[in-house]
Order: C-alpha cells, then structure tokens, then sequence
C-alpha cells in the first residue's frame, strides 16, 4: 500500500511541478497563445524520447530535462518491459491537467 501512495505522490509532485514551473504555464509567455494539456504532453514526451520511438527507457528519462521535474522514473509507470509508452504517458498528463473535474 504504501508503495502505491509513493507513487501517487510522486505524480502529484509531477503534475504540480509541471504547472508551477512557469507563471504563464501552458501559454506562451504570457501572450495569451496557449496550449492544451495534449499539446504540453506530446511536447514533454518529445523531450524525453530521444530515438523518437514512441517509447522512453530510463536512460533516455535520466539524459532529458524532465528529471527536474520527476525524480523517479517509476512514478512515469513503465511497461513491463521498463518503458514508458507514449499513450499511457499522453493519457495520464491529460487526465491530470484536465479542466473538467467531477462534482463533488
């Protein structure tokens, strides 16, 4: 149990980091351009994949910038294989930073 509250919490860190990272986050500097949460995660999956196969290995997590946002790789949820694939990446990175939240 505790190992799933870890990792709960590492996304949660994750998502928070991504948002408070910039004061114009999910714009454009503040021009009012902005991007939807597709666009940010296809933008950060890009930034860790560097072969460009739609898959990240840990190397390839441990050699990008977002390190600085995510300390352990696990919390990306790898296959099981080790990898993280870029659907299951797109769709959590969506599903956390989406705007329509259930009612209470």
């Amino acid at each position: 149990m505790k190992s799933t509250q870890a990792a709960t919490l590492t996304v949660i860190v994750f998502v928070t980091a991504l948002i408070s990272g910039s004061a114009y986050a999910m714009s454009c500097g503040g021009t009012g351009h902005t991007h939807s949460a597709q666009e940010m995660a296809e933008k950060y999956f890009s930034q860790m994949d560097a072969n460009g196969d739609e898959l990240v290995s840990e190397g390839e997590f441990k050699a990008s910038a977002m390190t600085k946002f995510v300390k352990n790789f696990g919390a990306l949820k790898p296959n099981a294989e080790g990898y993280i694939e870029k659907k299951a990446f797109l769709k959590m990175f969506v599903e956390a930073h989406s705007t329509d939240k259930p009612e209470a």
